[in-house]
């Protein structure tokens, strides 16, 4: 009688069960942070700020590619596909945050859809499908980065979308040659989204040489071309703004930061990941998925770049989402007990290690009203800002004049001389500048965003007239103040 239980079979479905409350509750409280987001009329995060003032140029016919060294210094860092489906939006929620926030919360369910849709192919399993999905949704880097104005959940989407479509039309190449628009623009929507097509490519190329080399070559002279002419609409500042002005200096200190909490968080499923990709090469079918996760593990490295942040990290811990998920759904075909019950203690092992490992869900914003005060400054100020929390000049239609951490990383490259903007700052050219730090407790180092020149020129030039939780207000200095 005990013999004939399957007690491994009934033990993986409990622990099915208790990963689907778990994961459950942290995608319900992403997707209801992110529907706030939406509605929410300040900047969450560093970044949202020059995309909605990009939005802004291209609505107005104005080029964000530009030379940067003239006022207003900015720089668009990214391609524009992201920025050309926000302005879709606009006549739906104006020029706000809502646009990007939408387009990065609807590219997180369809990703998660896109997910389903690949493990169901390979497990024929809709409980292990449905898991790798809403794993995908309960991870913590989408947690804290799928509400933001980002351009980096719609960049996976793309690179899922591709390696699907592959996976699904390999034989048909009429259908499959749709992949070249797929992974194109995830390059277009970031550069440096490659593992996608890295991955579906190495892969086509040990089915079908001809027909890889020929997708190859589309893909190549597509995208060349694409480059060429907005380098050429741009005069020159196309290249100049997303590869030259992108090479921000890289530290081993800040890629074990970022890759120890990955490391700590899924240690299970990468360990696992990464045997069952070593595995899958041999693979006829699934090696696809194993060159996808080891393209994209390596891609994550450049998470060491000075400002780059924990959405390097999404695109893998989604893939090895897919991989368990695959396993998953194979082990439940099988009658081996050991194989049911040695899953369960891995699914186990890694809920036990998401739950006290370093996560990042404390990292996310919390809906709240927003505060109201740095608004009044905004639009109560007619003349320049000089704004560290750059997203509230756009939010007021106002145009971002200076982006502090872009252009003291090229300062530090020696690409751009800083002169211009400390002068404007010592005559006193701003009337109101919003920071995230005091002057009075440092003004004389140097940090990612500011110079110490920058800083001392405002500790001389300006005092403090507000604190509106971290942001300082200051105004300039005028006799006898």
């Amino acid at each position: 009688m005990i013999k004939n239980l399957a007690y491994g079979k009934i033990l993986l479905f409990i622990v099915l069960a208790i990963s689907f409350i778990c994961m459950g509750l942290v995608a319900y409280s992403y997707i209801y942070r992110a529907i706030c987001a939406i509605r929410y009329p300040q900047p969450l995060d560093y970044g949202e700020g020059p995309i909605l003032n990009q939005v802004r140029y291209l609505l107005q016919g104005r080029n964000y590619y530009k030379d940067i060294n003239s006022p207003p210094y900015i720089i668009g860092n990214y391609p524009p596909v992201f920025n050309l489906l926000s302005l879709l939006l606009v006549p739906i929620f104006g020029i706000s945050f809502a646009t990007g926030r939408t387009i990065a919360f609807l590219a997180v369910i369809a990703t998660a859809y896109v997910i389903y849709r690949i493990v169901f192919h390979f497990t024929n399993n809709k409980i292990a499908s449905f898991l790798s999905a809403l794993f995908y949704l309960a991870i913590d880097y989408v947690y804290v980065w799928g509400i933001y104005m980002r351009i980096d959940t719609l960049s996976i989407f793309f690179n899922m979308l591709g390696i699907y479509w592959v996976i699904r039309y390999e034989n048909d190449y009429k259908r499959l040659k749709w992949c070249i628009l797929f992974f194109l623009l995830a390059l277009y929507t970031r550069q440096s989204m490659i593992a996608g097509t890295v991955g579906a490519y190495l892969y086509l190329l040990t089915k079908n040489r001809k027909i890889a080399s020929k997708l190859i070559g589309y893909t190549a002279l597509y995208g060349i071309l694409v480059f060429l002419l907005l380098t050429a609409i741009t005069k020159g500042q196309f290249y100049l703004h997303i590869v030259r002005y992108n090479n921000n200096i890289f530290t081993l200190r800040q890629l074990w930061f970022f890759m120890s909490k990955e490391l700590f968080t899924y240690t299970t499923f990468i360990v696992v990941s990464i045997i069952t990709s070593i595995i899958w090469l041999w693979h006829r079918e699934k090696r696809i998925i194993s060159l996808y996760f080891i393209s994209a593990f390596l891609v994550q490295l450049t998470v060491g770049k000075v400002g780059s942040m924990l959405n390097y990290l999404i695109e893998p811990v989604g893939i090895m989402g897919i991989i368990v998920g695959i396993l998953i759904g194979e082990a439940l075909k099988r009658k081996n007990q050991l194989i049911l019950v040695g899953m369960s203690l891995l699914v186990l092992l890694q809920l036990a290690n998401y739950y006290y490992g370093p996560n990042t869900l404390s990292w996310g914003w919390r809906p709240s009203p927003p505060p109201t005060a740095l608004d009044n400054y905004v639009e109560e100020t007619k003349g320049l800002i000089l704004a560290e929390n750059l997203g509230i000049l756009p939010a007021h239609n106002r145009d971002i004049y200076f982006d502090p951490f872009i252009f003291t990383q090229l300062y530090y490259q020696r690409l751009w001389d800083q002169e211009k903007i400390v002068k404007d700052i010592r005559e006193k050219k701003f009337d109101l500048i919003m920071l995230e730090f005091s002057l009075y407790y440092d003004h004389w180092t140097d940090s990612d965003r500011w110079t110490k020149e920058m800083k001392q020129a405002m500790y001389e030039n300006y005092y403090l007239v507000d604190t509106q939780g971290y942001i300082r207000v200051y105004k300039p200095i005028r006799g006898g103040y």
